[in-house]
């Protein structure tokens, strides 16, 4: 039976729409921006912010290095590695290049643009390379829920969040790359972004955990297949290069967090120390800011009595299993609450796309004939790493939102979103070629451009009551 496929407008005419559609989003992006960076000038810096213009203002002591008693430790000093338990070093190391103590509102004002340029430019980037392989709107959608939901909410404030949405996104897509085929250079990149994102915010751990644990899953069932199978499939993922993989992203890790954790060693006693790994156990916000006021170096935590330390086990033995449930449920629906009208609905929208794209494909079209009509080999362990990374980063953050800002939840909706779109666009792919109809795929385009509309016209509201 012949498949019909729709007309494709002309290529000139998607790029143009493409552009207009890019131009029209970056020029609000750039008016809420503004209005959020003068809304943030005019109000005392955060605590977290006058931590990091005290980390910036002694980094620029290093970057004056002083060579007449050693060679060695001055240039030790030049990689970003000051830290105090809270702020992390690269935001800092960044903007000691740019900071002048005698003209703090013009510099915070010229960085804060700074940060505006990079996710701009970002964005720009992202929204090509996806134009190039994704359908029209969900390429514009990946750009506005990645922008508007998440990187907008970061460029005001003076800390490492920005840097950490970006090196975060790429880590992220460096993860599912290797998932799919992990060339040894791609475990390379897991461990140079992951360490980026690590030296501007604590919170890169859990996706790198996450990483390891189904890689190696995946290395596992690869060598039962290969001993247990005599016809193994097709796959791009070769278990021989997990173990070395592993060496390279430890080492690239190593290499560029090692002056962080030696640093961290010398003035806490741990080099992975920081205080939201122990202040996590405690009851309230208040005690948290207590508690790391009361112990500002390595000599007042080494006086805590190991009883007394917050951690894991001595949480367990004070409080009972329903007050533990009770956290994470009252956390849970906090955060819920948090996402609605930010990138949450979408995501839900999306995700039941995806799960109705995949059913329609497995049951309505004809059994797949060849590779290429098939799903990839390696859906199963990309699909159980995207649960397993939100799932972890949920119950992490319901947990600390009883004590510490969460906000870094909403790093989230840009990877989320590309990713679902991703396999969208993948089980679409396979469809064609399987003889499904291409009234499933302008459906799906309707549906997006619906969502984008949806979205940007919710943003034009906030800009217009701005203005």
């Amino acid at each position: 039976m012949a498949v019909f496929s729709a007309p494709s407008p002309p290529l000139w005419l998607r790029w143009t729409v493409f552009a207009l559609f890019l131009g029209g989003m970056a020029w609000g992006y750039i008016h809420l921006a503004d209005k959020n960076i003068r809304e943030s000038l005019s109000a005392p810096l955060s605590p977290l912010e006058l931590r990091h213009v005290e980390l910036t203002k002694a980094t620029q002591e290093d970057f004056r290095p002083d060579f007449s008693r050693s060679v060695s430790d001055p240039l030790k000093k030049l990689a970003p590695h000051r830290t105090d338990g809270v702020a992390q070093p690269l935001w800092p190391w960044l903007a000691a290049l740019r900071l002048d103590a005698k003209d703090l509102p013009g510099s915070l004002h010229d960085l804060a643009w700074f940060r505006v340029g990079l996710t701009l430019g970002l964005l720009g980037l992202l929204g090509l390379v996806c134009a190039r392989h994704f359908a029209l709107p969900a390429a514009l959608l990946v750009v506005a829920l990645t922008g508007f939901h998440g990187l907008l909410g970061t460029v005001a404030v003076y800390s490492g969040a920005t840097l950490f949405h970006v090196f975060f996104l790429l880590t992220w897509l460096a993860c599912l790359y290797a998932l799919q085929r992990n060339s040894l250079w791609v475990y390379g990149l897991v461990g140079i972004f992951g360490a980026l994102a690590y030296l501007s915010v604590d919170r890169i751990l859990p996706l790198l955990a996450v990483f390891v644990i189904v890689s190696t899953l995946r290395a596992l069932w690869g060598w039962l297949v290969a001993h247990w199978c005599p016809h193994e499939g097709t796959s791009l993922w070769v278990r021989r290069n997990h173990l070395f993989g592993l060496l390279l992203l430890a080492t690239g890790a190593g290499f560029i967090a090692g002056p962080r954790l030696t640093e961290a060693h010398r003035q806490f006693g741990d080099p992975a120390f920081h205080y939201s790994d122990s202040v996590r156990w405690l009851d309230s916000r208040e005690a948290a800011l207590a508690w790391i006021e009361n112990h500002p170096d390595r000599e007042s935590l080494e006086k805590v009595p190991v009883l007394a330390r917050p951690n894991l086990h001595n949480y367990l033995q004070t409080h009972s299993n329903v007050e533990i449930q009770q956290r994470l449920l009252s956390g849970t629906s906090l955060l819920l609450g948090r996402l609605e009208g930010r990138g949450g609905e979408v995501l839900v929208i999306l995700l039941v796309l995806l799960v109705a794209f995949t059913l329609a494909c497995r049951f309505s079209t004809p059994k797949a004939c060849h590779a290429g009509e098939r799903l990839h080999p390696e859906t199963a362990p990309t699909v159980l790493f995207l649960v397993a990374a939100t799932v972890t980063y949920g119950v992490i953050a319901a947990w600390d939102v009883a004590v510490l800002p969460a906000n870094y939840l909403h790093t989230l909706i840009g990877p989320l979103t590309l990713s679902l779109l991703w396999g969208c666009e993948s089980v679409l792919r396979r469809a064609r070629r399987r003889g499904a109809s291409w009234m499933v795929s302008r459906g799906y385009q309707a549906v997006l451009w619906l969502l984008l509309g949806l979205t940007l016209a919710q943003f034009w509201k906030t800009a217009v009551s701005a203005a």
